[in-house]
C-alpha cells in the first residue's frame, strides 16, 4: 500500500506549510498498523521512499504474522471508540501507570511525550494559547477556512455544529473556536471546571519525516488512551505557525522540535463519531508493479510491534 497526500485537503491559512496535513497522514498510517496487527498482519514500513515524490509519504507492506496477543487486538479495537473530546474533564489525572505507558508508546517512534505540569509552565502555555487563538481570531482568510468544515446536515467529512458546541467552558486552556464566536461562554451558565492532563509531542528534528514519526506516535498515544476511557483534544493554535512553536518550545524550555499538544482525560461520556469519507473515497487501486517501481535502493524499515 502507499500512503499520499492528498493536497485537496490541505489548510493554506492554517497550515501553509503542510505539516499538519503529513502529521494526520502518519496518524493514519499508525492506524493501520494497530489495524493490521490486530488482525495477525505483519507491517514493514518505509517513509519518503522516494524523494523525487515528495506525496508519496510512505509505502506499507503487510503479510501474514503471527497470531495477535490479546493487547494487539485490544488496540485495534480502541480504533473504534476513539475521538476527539472537546468537553469538561472533571479531573483526577489519569489511571495509575498510564503516563509512563503512553511515553513508552511514543518513544518507539523516537518521538517524546512530556507532561506540562509546573503552574508556571501551564501558565506559559494558557498566555500562548491566548495570543494565538486571538491573533487567528483577527485574521477574516482564517476564519473563513475554519467555518468551512462546519456542517449541519448529512456531510462526509467536517465537524457538526453539536461537536464544536462540546467546548469546554471552565477551561483556562483556550480551545479552537470553529464559529468565532465562543458561543460556550455565553450562555448564561456557570462553566465547570476544566481538569485536563497536558502533554506535549517533540521530535528531535524537524521536517516531513519526523511530522510522519509524530503522527504515528499520536495515533499510538491515542489508542492506547482509549482503551482506558481516555480522550484527548489537540490545542493546535499554539502550534500551527513556525513563531509560536518556538515560543512554546523555550518558554516551557523543551528539549527537541514541538509538534502537537494535547489535553487529555477521562471521559465517560457517549462521545458521537464524527463524518469520515468513504474507503472507496480514500483508497485507489493500483498494480503491484507500479508500487515496486516507485522504491527506492533503501532498505524499508521494519516496525512490527
Amino acid at each position: 500500500m502507499a500512503l499520499e497526500a492528498d493536497r485537496s485537503r490541505s489548510l493554506p491559512v492554517t497550515d501553509p506549510s503542510g505539516r499538519q496535513l503529513v502529521i494526520s497522514c502518519g496518524s493514519s498510517l499508525g492506524h493501520a498498523r494497530a489495524a493490521a496487527r490486530g488482525l495477525g498482519l505483519s507491517a514493514t514500513v518505509q517513509l519518503l521512499p522516494d524523494p523525487a515524490r515528495p506525496d508519496l509519504l510512505a509505502l506499507l507492506d503487510l503479510s501474514p504474522g503471527p497470531s495477535p496477543s490479546a493487547s494487539e487486538v485490544q488496540l485495534a479495537t480502541a480504533i473504534l471508540h476513539r475521538h476527539t473530546f472537546r468537553g469538561t474533564f472533571p479531573g483526577g489525572g489519569l489511571p495509575d501507570g498510564l503516563l509512563e505507558v503512553l511515553r513508552h508508546v511514543a518513544e518507539r517512534e523516537d518521538v517524546t511525550l512530556s507532561q506540562v505540569s509546573r503552574h508556571d509552565d501551564l501558565l506559559e502555555l494558557e498566555v500562548l494559547l491566548s495570543r494565538a487563538d486571538d491573533e487567528q481570531q483577527r485574521d477574516p482568510a482564517h476564519a473563513r477556512e475554519l467555518e468551512g468544515w462546519l456542517r449541519d446536515g448529512p456531510a462526509e467529512d467536517g465537524l457538526p455544529s453539536s461537536v464544536v458546541d462540546q467546548v469546554a467552558s471552565g477551561s483556562s486552556l483556550r480551545q479552537r473556536d470553529f464559529t468565532g464566536t465562543h458561543r460556550s461562554l455565553a450562555n448564561g451558565s456557570a462553566p465547570e471546571v476544566d481538569h485536563p492532563v497536558v502533554v506535549v509531542l517533540t521530535t528531535p528534528v524537524d521536517g516531513p519525516h519526523a511530522w510522519l514519526q509524530a503522527g504515528q506516535a499520536l495515533a499510538g498515544v491515542l489508542l492506547r488512551a482509549a482503551e482506558h476511557d481516555v480522550q484527548a483534544q489537540p490545542l493546535g493554535q499554539v502550534t500551527d505557525t513556525e513563531g509560536y512553536r518556538e515560543r512554546l518550545r523555550v518558554g516551557l524550555s523543551l528539549v527537541g522540535v514541538p509538534q502537537l499538544v494535547l489535553r487529555m482525560g477521562v471521559t465517560h461520556e457517549h462521545l458521537v463519531a464524527t463524518p469520515r469519507r468513504s474507503a472507496q473515497e480514500l483508497l485507489e487501486r493500483r498494480s503491484a508493479q507500479e508500487l515496486l517501481e516507485r522504491r527506492s535502493a533503501q532498505e524499508p524499515l521494519d516496525v512490527t510491534r
